[in-house]
């Protein structure tokens, strides 16, 4: 019983986790016709920027931050480097997203280097959000399934209620 729980509660918390990153792809792909291919380095940027500004201004700062920064950083390269290529068709956006991909990794490398960062739990989220028997669930995987939810219900509301 223990097991399975635990099984099903880390199958849905990755599930979530997927979710969020898929979802920005579908929409872009769905909604503006774009074959964004440097989608995974934009969230990759925004760790990294996250991971900058946890170390100055701490982590929800952070939380509410990174996601602007980046998301500010998409709209350029939308509004000067995609919208351009559009008339262009596919081959031109996917070539100039696939360039935008390797120029990212390799600017996340030279700023903060070729090997990962370590990057702790939060010590308000560094705690069981709940313990079955002698097992338990991390208050942060709780926190990313709650984010991920209300991402959901975000879009939901945006698609249905918005033209």
């Amino acid at each position: 019983m223990e097991f399975t729980l635990f099984t099903l509660l880390n199958g849905v918390s990755y599930g979530l986790l997927l979710f969020m990153l898929s979802s920005g792809l579908t929409l872009i792909f769905s909604m503006m016709g774009v074959l964004n291919f440097a989608h995974a380095s934009f969230y990759m940027l925004g760790a990294y920027v996250a991971y900058a500004i946890s170390s100055w201004l701490g982590f929800w700062p952070a939380l509410v931050l990174a996601p602007l920064v980046v998301g500010a950083a998409g709209a350029l390269v939308e509004r000067y480097g995609l919208r351009p290529l559009h008339k262009f068709g596919h081959i031109p956006e996917l070539l100039f997203t696939f360039g935008l991909s390797y120029l990212m990794v390799e600017l996340v490398q030279l700023v903060w280097g070729r090997a990962a960062v370590a990057y702790p739990i939060p010590r308000e989220l560094d705690r069981a959000l709940f313990t079955v028997f002698s097992t338990s669930f991390p208050m942060y995987r709780g926190f990313m399934m709650l984010v991920a939810v209300l991402m959901l219900i975000a879009i939901w509301l945006l698609l249905t209620r918005t033209r």
